[in-house]
């Protein structure tokens, strides 16, 4: 196949602003697919100008609001049908009439006051219900969104939606959407036609939900031309940064072709080419792989792709290898782990298509559950290559029915397999420390309270019990092996909401520190949900790993999934949302993120104490403000462990911070009343609104969570 350019408009970049190739000069109005761009008040009413302007025929889509919890018996219960309180209005919501009574307040589930509430552009992404404080609020529920259309014309087109779990929809009324499922939220699900009138057009959807998630998403517009998207979220960015992290750490969307569907689920670089370039290589989830050129400029317009690989089964992890055939002959291999095996693939004349598919290992099983995802590989040190395993999924809780489902597997580089440790519920994303220590990073559901990273110890049990049935060393009725502890705990939705992925920036000593900023020997962890990527500082204490985790990047494109180093030291993040959801403006896409060299004020570390944690910052501090107990809080809290999706912070307390005690320009120790330990670990949540920078600047992100497991014995303190 040959190389598909992201887009072919006649455009240029100077100066940073668009040139048309007309000759319009600098001072000339900005033009994005043949529109005038205009900066309106706020960046969402800029970007839904330009996008009604560049699809005239799809009408003007309205703000939308939200209206939940009501009681229901939950999905596939024949629930779905039994009219609500706010259906009544649905008379209201006839072409052009009055529409709902967006003041009301209705009785909801346990007597919780429902209201309206307006949640902006909520298209092209997936809006959650299940928000509430009180779990029972989340689960055996129903709620409805509600917006306009204004048409200047009668028109008609299609859109695509989903839900998890059932979804009624009405256009002007008419239901044209009836699916009283259980089932994970797929915005592919439905393709439906809307016949809009000239005027205002009235949508509502009703969402009704079990357990776990309570999503719905629909895809409302023409996808734009990804040149003319990459475009447009550039001077977007320039006149609204979505984040003040872009000023330290930008984020530039490459466009992908409209005819690929970049679902990413593996993610490396190859060795540079004669260019000395080194570009990455993209596993999809439709089972394609990709070579990106071009990956590295800023804007990426020039971005092309070569299919190197297809008809892969969900290829969830990709790792290049340089490394020497059985004849001594220096190679480079492409492994990525399906879901029935390890597969090994190599272009064997330059022309950047694979011409072996070889497989490298398939000693586990596949019994087609749809959950029963496979990551990997991670290559350790040694060059040993590092997998694991979903569990499947079905009446809300994990199944492993074939080997080695739940489990950790290392495959040496003779072709070994070794079944390594077990208990894993979801493990998306594994990763070698510094200290040649392995990790992985699991999803909250059943048995697994919130996301979490773990160690993976020879042998040891992190705490799903259906992978037990494949111990040689144990059999139903006996009882639980000791539970490996978390390394880190991630607050849930304060700290994603869905794992994936674990890359270590090279420590100080190592090739290719400090191109990244000031975090060598630390752990970047993306959240797939939440389109976000976290930081993570670890030390070791009694023998076990702990530390704390820091937000880092937010608002990128779409779910994380998967992150690599660039050959110039930017980081590329692969994401995709389908079939898992995301709160991104986009189903997939590939961004690379490059440091600026401004360093911003952040807690560079948080290391724990025999009575606290010492807190080191990336700049010099305010003495006076820093020093001050007044400037912290912190509360500690702990999960439940138990069958159900999850689980709320329990057993909450707020340690005081007794004394603060300033150790240099740039480094403070708290001391607390208590430090908790034991159990499944504690989090100990620190808040910083009175810290500030020596210029009188506060902290990017003013919080941090370190997980406390074991607390040093005074005697080790210095």
């Amino acid at each position: 196949m040959g190389r598909v350019r992201a887009g072919v408009l006649g455009l240029a970049m100077w100066a940073g602003v668009v040139v048309s190739a007309a000759g319009q000069g600098p001072g000339a109005p900005i033009k994005i697919g043949g529109v005038v761009y205009e900066k309106q008040g706020t960046r969402q009413a800029t970007e839904l100008r330009m996008i009604n302007l560049l699809n005239p025929d799809t009408g003007v889509w309205g703000s939308w609001y939200i209206l939940a919890p009501f009681p229901a018996k939950g999905s596939g219960k024949k629930d779905l049908a039994t009219v609500l309180a706010p259906e009544a209005e649905l008379a209201r919501m006839q072409a052009n009439g009055p529409g709902p009574n967006l003041a009301a307040e209705y009785e909801g589930k346990g007597g919780f006051k429902a209201r309206w509430r307006a949640i902006g552009d909520a298209s092209n992404r997936a809006v959650r219900f299940n928000e509430f404080d009180d779990p029972d609020l989340n689960v055996n529920a129903a709620g409805y969104l509600y917006t306009t259309i204004t048409a200047a014309k009668a028109t008609s087109y299609t859109v695509q939606m989903g839900s998890d779990d059932g979804l009624r929809f009405w256009i002007n009324g008419k239901l044209v959407v009836d699916a009283d499922v259980p089932r994970g939220m797929n915005p592919e699900d439905h393709t439906v036609r809307l016949d809009l009138v000239k005027g205002v057009n009235h949508v509502l959807a009703k969402v009704i939900q079990g357990a776990g998630s309570w999503e719905y998403q629909i895809n409302n517009r023409p996808t734009l031309n990804p040149m003319i998207d990459a475009q447009l979220q550039y001077q977007l960015n320039r006149d609204f940064p979505p984040t003040e992290e872009e000023r330290y750490y930008t984020a530039t969307t490459i466009p992908v072709p409209a005819s690929i569907a970049l679902e990413v689920g593996g993610l490396d670089v190859l060795p540079p080419n004669a260019k000395g370039e080194a570009r990455p290589i993209i596993s999809t989830r439709r089972g394609e792989v990709w070579i990106v050129d071009g990956a590295y400029e800023s804007p990426a317009y020039n971005a092309r792709f070569t299919r190197f690989a297809s008809g892969l089964h969900e290829p969830l992890g990709l790792a290049v290898r340089r490394e020497k055939d059985a004849a001594g002959k220096d190679r480079v291999s492409v492994y990525c782990v399906q879901r029935g095996e390890l597969t090994r693939l190599e272009d064997t004349n330059g022309d950047d298509v694979a011409d072996i598919y070889e497989t490298a290992c398939s000693g586990w099983g596949v019994s087609g559950n749809y959950h029963e995802f496979a990551f990997g590989p991670k290559f350790d040190r040694a060059g040993n290559a590092w997998i694991t395993l979903n569990v499947g999924f079905c009446d809300a809780l994990g199944k492993s029915v074939v080997p080695y489902r739940g489990w950790a597997l290392r495959l040496t580089p003779d072709g070994t397999m070794e079944p390594w440790s077990d208990g894993l519920r979801s493990p998306n994303g594994i990763g070698e420390y510094s200290d040649g220590a392995m990790f992985y990073l699991d999803n909250q559901g059943d048995f697994v309270g919130t996301n979490r990273m773990t160690e993976l110890v020879r042998g040891s049990w992190a705490g799903h019990p259906a992978s037990l049935r494949w111990r040689s060393d144990w059999k139903q009725g006996d009882a639980d092996p000791p539970m490996q502890p978390a390394t880190v705990w991630f607050p849930y939705k304060k700290m994603g909401q869905s794992t994936a992925d674990f890359l270590l920036y090279p420590p100080p000593t190592s090739e290719g520190a400090g191109r990244f900023g000031p975090y060598e020997g630390q752990v970047f962890v993306g959240d797939q949900t939440l389109c976000l990527v976290m930081r993570v500082d670890l030390e070791k204490v009694d023998g076990h790993y702990q530390g704390a985790c820091f937000p880092f990047r937010e608002a990128l494109d779409s779910g994380v999934n998967r992150l690599c180093w660039g050959g110039d030291g930017s980081m590329f993040v692969g994401q995709t949302d389908r079939g898992w959801g995301s709160t991104g403006r986009l189903r997939f896409g590939l961004q690379r993120i490059a440091w600026t060299g401004q360093v911003p004020f952040e807690v560079k570390t948080m290391r724990i104490a025999p009575d606290g944690f010492v807190l080191t910052f990336t700049r010099d501090m305010n003495p006076a403000l820093a020093g001050q107990a007044s400037s912290y809080s912190m509360s500690s809290y702990t999960y439940e462990y138990h069958p159900q999706y999850g689980s709320a912070e329990m057993e909450t307390q707020r340690p005081a911070i007794t004394a603060v005690e300033v150790l240099g320009p740039r480094s403070v120790r708290l001391r607390l009343d208590r430090m908790r330990s034991g159990g499944m670990g504690y989090v100990h949540e620190l808040a910083m609104p009175g810290v500030r920078d020596a210029q009188g600047q506060p902290l990017l992100h003013a919080v941090a969570y370190y997980t406390v497991q074991k607390v040093p014995a005074a005697a080790s303190a210095k």
